[in-house]
């Protein structure tokens, strides 16, 4: 993983406009590769402020963005989320950043809880969420909308992972 840089737009791009990967996002499928670059040149600005941490899931030799993956820390509460390209769904790289961030999340202080949401019927990032290691605490009936699949909010499952006091 690394931070996302504006020669990463056409890799972006490719997933960012695939409906299929765009099913269960909360943002539309983009249209405009000027959608992505926009994206790209807020990720600077949100990593500095502390607002949003955003990185660029890749492979080595090539270091290509096949996906990605951001974190937002709220006092002591971080929320995960991430998007992977459809040509590598199944190989393991979405859990293996969740974990990586995960981890990362846990270790800084002051924070006690990490958390994701996902569509009730996202059966695949399910499964991600719970070989991170998060659990699934309930469905928030009713809760988001999925703007590329209804204007009507949808349940959604929250997971998290807490950090032992004891």
């Amino acid at each position: 993983m690394r931070r996302p840089l504006l020669s990463d737009a056409a890799d972006i791009h490719e997933y960012a406009s695939d409906p299929d990967v765009t099913r269960y996002m909360e943002w539309r499928t983009q249209i405009d590769i000027g959608q992505t670059v926009e994206f790209l040149e807020t990720c600077e600005t949100r990593w500095e402020s502390g607002e949003e941490f955003c990185w660029a899931i890749t492979t080595k030799p090539m270091s290509r963005a096949l996906g990605a993956i951001a974190c937002r820390v709220r006092g002591h509460m971080v929320d995960i989320g991430y998007v992977i390209n459809r040509k590598v769904w199944g190989r393991g790289y979405a859990t293996e950043a969740a974990r990586a961030v995960s981890e990362w999340t846990m270790s800084l202080p002051g924070v006690y809880r990490v958390w994701a949401t996902c569509d009730a019927e996202n059966l695949a990032s399910v499964r991600v969420l719970e070989k991170t290691g998060l659990l699934l605490e309930g469905r928030l009936r009713r809760c988001t909308i999925r703007p590329n699949l209804s204007t009507i909010p949808r349940d959604t499952l929250i997971f998290a992972k807490t950090r032992d006091t004891a």
